[in-house]
């Protein structure tokens, strides 16, 4: 039996990051499930089609500080979530679109570290 490809290019971890998402005006609160250079994976109250253009901000622990991270995203996978009868959920997928170079790495250095400390734990 053959183990099916990675597609991922940007490794991912799972982390709970507080995210701030603006979408046509309209601001929503919401904290990741995982995380990379490259998205986000999350979920939401509401519906929010495919290839729809957000801007994210959010702030990731860096050494003794935090780092503010800005950056512009697209939706590029929805799946919905019946969390009760009377409310739907969603989670989303968000592909980064416009990251700049200090807020890339500074997500990589985050995901990097987050990855090593879970490989120490767990050997």
């Amino acid at each position: 039996m053959t183990t099916p490809k990675e597609r991922r290019q940007a490794p991912r971890v799972a982390e709970r990051v507080s995210v701030a998402i603006t979408e046509a005006g309209e601001a929503l609160r919401t904290e990741t499930t995982n995380l990379s250079t490259s998205g986000a994976y999350c979920t939401l109250e509401r519906f929010i089609p495919p290839m729809t253009k957000l801007q994210l901000q959010f702030e990731l622990p860096n050494g003794g500080r935090r780092v503010h991270v800005e950056c512009a995203g697209v939706v590029v996978r929805v799946e919905p979530v019946i969390a009760t009868p009377e409310q739907g959920r969603y989670h989303v997928a968000i592909f980064f679109t416009d990251v700049t170079e200090r807020d890339r790495s500074a997500i990589a250095t985050f995901v990097r570290e987050r990855l090593a400390a879970k490989a120490s734990t767990s050997s």
